[in-house]
């Protein structure tokens, strides 16, 4: 197969994608390339390059960008010399990174969403959006759903979470987002009682203050932490619908550490 193969195949699939105004696109390679091996990551970083290389891949499927701005193309950032050289590594080794982002955010079943919800252990889907749904509540209390987050989250590196309300707080249904995409007002127009939601898309200053104020508890776990189930799922999807090429998953998770 080449790279461009898989990027056919999912502008097939992805047909609620506007597939003249996304991130989904190559972001540095040749099309064309022969794929010997391909490697899927929640985030391009400088590391996963490196492992993928290890493991003979030569296309890299990243979910986040891979030049730390959504659209990958701000100029001051591609001239620092740490992106220079990041951008170095990638020509001498004749990669190809394909972004799966905006796709793979709606894809039904194993995309994002959904796949965070299987993860949580929440079966009972009440109400939803494109990019929000609310559940049944696993648990009764605010302090025990916390805990069943975190017994969830643990081997992605997040065993703690961040719980915001009265840990005797009663729930019952629990609004999830899109990763970062966790509207504190739509998840409560829809029904939520209680919020799951990523740091990059909770301001504290603004988000937190407005639902604590109106009593609306949350857990935080951070960005990557909620969206890996979601890209483990777009590797064994890559590697059901390409069987000939091997796909490799790069585990990241939380990247962060708490220390007491």
């Amino acid at each position: 197969m080449k790279a461009i193969d898989l990027k056919n195949h999912i502008v097939k699939v992805g047909t609620w994608v506007n597939w003249e105004n996304t991130v989904d696109r190559f972001i540095m390679g040749d099309p064309e390339t022969e794929v010997k091996g391909i490697a899927v990551a929640w985030q391009s970083r400088t590391a996963a390059l490196k492992k993928a290389v290890e493991l003979g891949c030569n296309l890299f499927v990243t979910h986040e960008s891979t030049f730390y701005r959504h659209w990958d193309n701000d100029k001051h950032i591609l001239s620092l010399p740490h992106v220079v050289e990041k951008r170095k590594f990638i020509e001498d080794h004749g990669l190809v990174i394909l972004r799966i982002h905006d796709m793979w955010d709606q894809m039904p079943k194993v995309g994002i969403v959904d796949s965070w919800a299987a993860h949580l252990g929440l079966a009972n889907k009440l109400k939803s959006d494109t990019f929000h749904a609310v559940y049944t509540s696993p648990k009764s209390t605010l302090i025990e759903l916390a805990k069943h987050v975190a017994a969830a989250t643990s081997y992605l590196g997040q065993e703690c979470v961040e719980m915001i309300g009265d840990p005797k707080a009663k729930v019952s249904k629990v609004g999830i987002g899109c990763g970062a995409i966790t509207n504190h007002e739509t998840m409560v127009s829809l029904g939520a009682d209680a919020l799951i939601t990523a740091d990059d898309g909770t301001e504290y200053v603004g988000h937190v203050a407005w639902e604590m104020d109106r009593g609306i508890p949350m857990i935080i776990v951070n960005h990557p932490t909620a969206e890996e189930p979601g890209v483990k799922n777009l590797a064994d999807y890559i590697s059901k619908h390409f069987p000939e090429v091997k796909t490799h998953f790069i585990p990241q998770g939380c990247m962060y550490r708490l220390v007491p």
